[in-house]
């Protein structure tokens, strides 16, 4: 049946532990940095999901094995927005690709009724939240390893959370300003595509032409669908393509495609990004 809002399996402060598609790969999904780090033997690699795609797979994993609707992600990862079906498309699609669901076994697509997550693949969920506190004489907590300290109530746990805030959004900025205004240190190469603007961000002259040449089709299928004046950012992240797709209002929409996908994404999937 379709779910409603009680929450389940990731309530409070947690970092659910999944399996992937990938044998031998896990994958740690952090929610408060909209973050999955896929862990294969020693080797971890950092992907972001951005706000919305963090959302959808935050509510997918609240009710694992239950349905939830179409609508209802929209709501949830959209918040106060008005966003086409192609929004939540693009985001499954990438959700997948990362978690290399080939056979969206992970995400499963009910037909008409919405998506469920396979609980198969989930292994465990750390709840921080429900750690008791450390005592700080037998064990204090700046000798904790970072992902399992717990706050201290103290007086200052307010503006210690609020500047914790702060310090994110000047991040999140500071990653804006980085594809917005090519920093020094990166090269770039602009383009015009009838009325798409697009920008190639790439940290050598080696990297910047292969990405030139490896998504010379997808950008041109971009730029064809395109009946607006935008700007299309392309940069290299390992072993994917990320696309940003900003429109004149101001409007932002994300795309993070596999190398080896890079020429077979659906149509509706590219529409998304220009909305």
């Amino acid at each position: 049946m379709i779910s409603s809002l009680t929450m389940k399996a990731t309530d409070g402060t947690v970092c659910p532990l999944l399996r992937s598609g990938r044998d031998g790969c896990l994958v740690r999904f952090d929610r408060s940095l909209y973050q999955l780090s896929l862990s294969t033997g020693d080797e971890v690699e950092k992907v972001d999901l951005g706000f919305s795609g963090s959302r959808v797979l935050e509510r997918l994993l609240q009710v694992p094995g239950e349905v939830v609707s179409r609508e209802e992600l929209l709501s949830y990862a959209w918040q106060e927005r008005v966003v086409g079906q192609g929004s939540l498309n693009q985001q499954i699609y990438t959700l997948r690709q990362i978690l290399a669901d080939a056979d969206s076994q992970i995400i499963q697509t009910l037909p008409r009724r919405g998506y469920l997550f396979n609980p198969n693949y989930l292994v465990s969920v750390e709840n921080t939240s429900q750690q008791p506190a450390p005592t700080p004489v037998e064990q204090p907590n700046a000798a904790l390893p970072l992902s399992r300290r717990t706050p201290l109530r103290s007086p200052w746990l307010a503006p210690t959370m609020l500047g914790t805030a702060v310090a994110l959004l000047l991040a999140f900025v500071a990653l804006g300003y980085r594809f917005m205004h090519a920093p020094k240190g990166s090269l770039t190469y602009t383009h015009s595509i009838g009325p798409l603007e697009v920008l190639y961000v790439e940290k050598s002259q080696q990297m910047l032409e292969r990405m030139m040449q490896e998504t010379r089709l997808l950008v041109a299928s971009v730029a064809g669908m395109s009946s607006r004046p935008g700007r299309l950012i392309v940069n290299m992240s390992p072993g994917f393509y990320e696309l940003r797709c900003l429109q004149n209002d101001g409007r932002v929409n994300w795309l993070k495609v596999h190398r080896s996908q890079v020429n077979a994404i659906p149509n509706e999937t590219l529409q998304g990004c220009l909305r």
